[in-house]
C-alpha cells in the first residue's frame, strides 16, 4: 500500500472513530435525559392531597398535625431521593424489578378500581368466583403466577442475606398458597379492568400512585444492594455500641435481682416488688403469681427449687434459667393421690423475672409491649439506624427532590358501602 492511501485509510479510519464516539456520546445523552424525565423529583401540596385522598381511611390521619405531616414530607422525600439513584444506577433495568414492579403496581390498580366499582354499586365489589376460575383456566396464568411468587422469594431471600439475618423463604403451601392464588387472580381480574379504562388511567391521582410505587421498589432495592458496603452493623461496631451503652450489660440484670432478693428476705412486699420490677409479664400485673400449677410448665429451674421449698418460704439465692434470672417464693403446694395411688403436685409460686434480654427501644405501637431482644440485636439495629440514616442524608443532599413545606388535605366526600 502506498503512503497516499495508507494517509487516506488513516483519515477514514478517524472519521469513522470520531463519527462512533459522536454517536456514542449522544445515545447516552439521549439515554440520560429519558432517564432524568422519568424520575419522580418531587410532588406539590396539590398532587400530595389527592395522593392521600385517593388512598384508603389510614391516610386520612397523616394530615392531622403539623408533626404527622412534617413525618410525612420527611419520608416521601427519603423515598425519593433513593428511588432516583437507584434510577440512575439502572437497577430499573432488573429483572426481578420489572416482574416485582408490575405485581405491586397491578395491586394498587386493582384495589383502586375495587373502591371506583364498590363506590357505584354502593356496596363492596365482589370478583365473581366463575371469573376467578376463567384465570385459571389460561396456562399462561398459572406460569405467571409462579413467576411472581418466585420473584418475591427471590427478592426476600436477598435482602436477608444483604442484612444477614439468615431468614429463609420457603414456597407457598396448604391455606396460604390457596389464599395467594386467590388474591393473584383478583388483582388479575380487576388490574386488567383498569388498564382497560382509559379515563379511569388518566386519573392524576392514579399515574401519581404508580409511580409512588414505583419510586417505593426503587428506593428498597437501592438500599438493599448498598446494605452491606456501607450500612449493616459490624462485629467491632456492635462491640462499641455496647461499651458506650452499659444498660444493656446483663450481669447490671443480675446484679440487680441480687438487690432484690435481699429486700424481700429483709420483709419487702414480694408482690408489689413483682408488679414494679418484674419482666415477665404474664404475671407482673398479679404480682409474680402463677397459681396452680402442674409439674412441667414453669421453668424447670424454677420448678425444681420451688419445690425444694416449705410453704411461704423464700428461695435463698437467683435462680438462673435460659430466660434469666428469677427470685421466687414458694406460696404453697399440695401432693394429691388418685386412686390408683399415683401422686400428682399442684403448687402456687410468686417469682420476680429480670430478663437475660432487653425491651427493644424505639416501640411505636405504645398500646403493644416492646418485644424483649438481645443485646447484640438492640446494639446492631441502632447502629444500622444510624449509618443508614446517614446514607440517606447523603443521598438527599446529592438529590433534587422538590416538595412543599407544609400541605392540606380536605377530606374525601364520604360513599356508604356495605362490605
Amino acid at each position: 500500500m502506498s503512503k497516499k492511501s495508507l494517509a487516506i485509510v488513516l483519515v477514514l479510519f478517524a472519521a469513522v472513530c470520531a463519527g462512533f464516539f459522536i454517536w456514542r456520546v449522544q445515545n447516552i445523552g439521549a439515554k440520560n435525559e429519558k432517564m432524568e424525565a422519568e424520575i419522580l423529583k418531587g410532588l406539590t401540596a396539590e398532587e400530595i392531597s389527592l395522593v392521600l385522598k385517593s388512598g384508603d381511611s389510614e391516610t386520612g390521619g397523616i394530615a392531622e398535625n403539623a408533626e404527622t405531616r412534617a413525618a410525612f414530607l420527611k419520608g416521601l422525600r427519603e423515598y425519593l431521593a433513593l428511588a432516583a439513584q437507584a434510577r440512575r444506577a439502572n437497577l430499573t433495568e432488573d429483572a426481578n424489578f420489572k416482574i416485582n414492579l408490575e405485581y405491586k403496581q397491578n395491586i394498587l390498580l386493582a384495589d383502586l378500581y375495587n373502591a371506583k366499582l364498590s363506590g357505584e354499586q354502593g356496596k363492596f365489589y365482589v370478583v365473581p368466583k366463575e371469573e376467578t376460575e376463567v384465570v385459571w383456566s389460561k396456562p399462561e396464568n398459572e406460569k405467571q403466577f409462579e413467576i411472581d411468587m418466585d420473584t418475591l422469594r427471590a427478592i426476600q431471600t436477598a435482602v436477608a442475606k444483604e442484612r444477614g439475618d439468615g431468614q429463609t423463604f420457603p414456597k407457598l403451601q396448604g391455606g396460604s398458597l390457596i389464599k395467594a392464588r386467590e388474591n393473584w387472580a383478583r388483582v388479575k381480574i380487576l388490574s386488567d379492568r383498569a388498564k382497560a379504562d382509559a379515563e379511569f388511567l388518566q386519573k392524576r391521582e392514579v399515574s401519581l400512585r404508580l409511580k409512588i410505587v414505583e419510586a417505593g421498589i426503587l428506593s428498597a432495592d437501592y438500599l438493599r444492594k448498598n446494605w452491606a458496603q456501607n450500612i449493616k452493623a459490624t462485629a467491632p461496631e456492635i462491640a462499641e455500641y455496647l461499651a458506650a451503652h452499659p444498660e444493656y450489660d446483663v450481669k447490671k440484670k443480675r446484679e440487680r435481682a441480687e438487690t432484690i432478693l435481699r429486700q424481700v428476705q429483709l420483709g419487702a412486699d414480694f408482690g408489689k416488688l413483682a408488679a414494679e420490677f418484674s419482666e415477665d409479664r404474664a404475671t407482673k400485673s398479679k404480682g409474680g403469681l402463677y397459681e396452680n400449677v402442674g409439674k412441667d410448665v414453669l421453668w424447670a429451674e424454677v420448678e425444681n427449687a420451688a419445690l425444694g421449698l416449705e410453704n411461704g418460704n423464700i428461695a435463698n439465692q437467683i435462680i438462673e434459667t435460659q430466660t434469666g434470672f428469677h427470685v421466687v417464693k414458694l406460696e404453697n403446694k399440695q401432693i394429691n393421690k388418685d386412686s390408683n395411688g399415683g401422686e400428682s403436685i399442684k403448687f402456687s409460686i410468686r417469682h420476680i423475672l429480670l430478663q437475660k434480654n432487653f425491651e427493644e427501644p424505639g416501640n411505636r405501637y405504645p398500646d403493644v409491649p416492646a418485644p424483649f431482644v438481645k443485646a447484640e440485636e438492640i446494639a446492631k439495629a441502632e447502629v444500622e439506624k444510624q449509618k443508614r440514616s446517614k446514607f440517606v442524608e447523603a443521598v438527599i443532599n446529592r438529590s433534587q427532590i422538590i416538595l412543599p413545606e407544609d400541605f392540606t388535605v380536605e377530606p374525601p366526600k364520604s360513599v356508604a358501602v356495605n362490605p
